[in-house]
């Protein structure tokens, strides 16, 4: 989140969660990617509109995304790749949920919700938030928070929510 200069395409604006892999083991964990809460119309709204889904790199898979296999680049553009009638719509649903509380040391179960919505395969790069999130700590502010990825109940991933300066 905050900190030096590194070279990347992420803007800097809003709030961000990496998403890691939810591995028993700490040495086991990869970024998935990361996910960020923005206002396009605004960069320095504290109200974020829309969010977006980043892969960690263009040249690299992210498995999370995709219940057939890794999802690839242009993937995505390929409507046959989501056709296959083995693979319901549900199968491809992503939810993710913004917990109470931002304790990594407890079950995803155990944090409580705040706030969930899908995060869809198909969907575009940058996608409306049905409403507003505060970007904000404390009261209904999602900094500080913990955010989960899960497919069919099973946790894909996680990640702690900052300020994405």
């Amino acid at each position: 989140m905050c900190g030096p200069e590194t070279p990347s395409s992420t803007p800097r604006i809003g709030a961000r969660v990496d998403f890691f892999s939810s591995s028993p083991s700490s040495r086991d964990r990869h970024l998935l990617g990361n996910l960020l809460f923005l206002n396009p119309s605004n960069h320095n709204s504290q109200q974020a509109t829309h969010f977006s889904f980043i892969s960690p790199s263009t040249t690299t898979t992210t498995p999370v995304l995709s219940k057939r296999g890794p999802l690839r680049e242009g993937d995505a553009s390929d409507s046959s790749y989501f056709s296959d009638s083995s693979y319901s719509e549900l199968d491809d649903r992503v939810i993710v949920s913004i917990h109470q509380t931002g304790d990594m040391t407890k079950s995803v179960h155990e944090c409580g919700l705040l706030k969930q919505f899908t995060l869809d395969e198909k969907s575009c790069r940058m996608c409306a938030l049905k409403e507003n999130l505060s970007i904000s700590v404390g009261q209904d502010g999602i900094i500080g928070r913990r955010v989960s990825m899960m497919r069919g109940g099973v946790v894909l991933g996680d990640g702690i929510v900052g300020y994405n300066c």
